[in-house]
C-alpha cells in the first residue's frame, strides 16, 4: 500500500522566472502550454521550490516508508514525479494571475488522471483551499474520492471517503504559525494516523479559556516593540506581546516588524 500525499507548491523558487512564463490577464492555457514546452532551462521540481512548508512536507514524506509525494502546481498541474525537471514560472489561482480552477487539469503536466493508484493505495492532502477547489473541478476526482482523506474543513470534504476532525484551536495546541499548520497536520497523520487528530481534539477541548487579545496597527506594534528592550529574539517578542501585553499579532507580522527595527 502506498500513501500518496498531494502537497501545494510554493511561490518562491530557486531559479529566475522566464518572462514567457509569468501568467497575466492576457495569458491563455494554450499559449502557456506552448511556452512551457519551449523552455529549455529546467530544474527538478523537488529542487525548484524553496518554500519552507513544501520542503518540510517533502522531507516528511521521505521519512516514512510507503509514502509518495506529489506536487500540486497552479502552473504545471499535478507533478506526479517530483524528480521531473520543469521550468521556473509565476502563476497562482488568483484571478488574472493563473488558470481558472476548471482549467487546472489542462496545464502542461495534466491533472489527477496522472495519479496512478494500486488497489490498496490511499491519497491524503492538507493543501490550502484553492488547490482543493481546483481538484474538485477535475473529473478524475470521482476516481480518487474513494481513496481520499482530507481535513473536514477542506472543500474536498464533500467527496472524500474520509475526513479528519479539525479543532478551531489546533494551531494553538500544536504551537505553530499559520504557514506551518498543514505541515503539522501531515506530520500527525503520517506518525499517528486518524487517532492523532482525535488526540488533538481532546487536548484542545482541555485547553484553558482563550485569552482575548486586542488588535493594534502596524505603527502601534512597531512602537511597542521599540520599547520592549528586554526582547531580543522572535520568540521573546511573541511571548511578551501575546502573554504579557495581550496583543493579537501573527508570528509573520512580528517577524516583519523585527526586520524593520533591524534596518533602523
Amino acid at each position: 500500500m502506498i500513501t500518496h500525499v498531494l502537497i501545494a507548491c510554493s511561490k518562491t523558487k530557486h531559479r529566475p522566472v522566464s518572462k514567457n512564463l509569468i501568467w497575466n490577464k492576457k495569458t491563455t492555457i494554450e499559449r502557456w502550454n506552448y511556452s512551457w514546452r519551449s523552455e529549455l532551462n529546467l530544474t527538478p521540481a523537488c529542487e525548484l521550490y524553496n518554500g519552507r512548508a513544501l520542503q518540510q512536507q517533502l522531507a516528511l514524506c521521505s521519512q516514512y516508508k510507503g509514502t509518495k509525494a506529489h506536487i500540486l502546481s497552479a502552473g504545471a498541474g499535478l507533478i506526479s514525479d517530483i524528480e521531473d525537471a520543469i521550468p521556473s514560472y509565476e502563476a497562482t489561482f488568483q484571478s488574472g494571475r493563473g488558470p481558472t480552477k476548471t482549467n487546472w487539469k489542462r496545464l502542461p503536466l495534466g491533472g489527477l488522471s496522472n495519479l496512478q493508484l494500486e488497489p490498496d493505495d490511499v491519497v491524503v492532502s492538507f493543501a490550502p483551499p484553492q488547490y482543493h477547489q481546483a481538484l474538485l473541478k477535475d473529473h478524475d476526482i470521482r476516481r480518487i474520492a474513494p481513496r481520499l482523506t482530507v481535513p473536514e474543513t477542506s472543500p474536498l470534504s464533500e467527496v472524500a471517503s474520509s475526513t479528519l476532525p479539525i479543532h478551531a484551536r489546533a494551531k494553538e495546541f500544536l504551537g505553530v504559525a499559520d504557514v506551518d499548520l498543514n505541515t503539522a497536520f501531515l506530520r500527525t497523520y503520517l506518525s499517528e494516523g486518524v487517532d492523532g487528530f482525535h488526540n488533538i481534539i481532546s487536548a484542545c477541548d482541555n485547553l484553558p479559556p482563550k485569552v482575548n487579545r486586542r488588535r493594534v496597527s502596524d505603527d502601534e506594534l512597531l512602537e511597542i516593540m521599540i520599547g520592549a528592550d528586554q526582547c531580543k529574539t522572535l520568540d521573546s517578542f511573541v511571548r511578551h506581546l501575546r502573554d504579557d501585553l495581550k496583543i493579537a499579532s501573527s508570528v509573520e507580522r512580528i517577524r516583519e516588524a523585527m526586520k524593520i527595527l533591524s534596518e533602523k
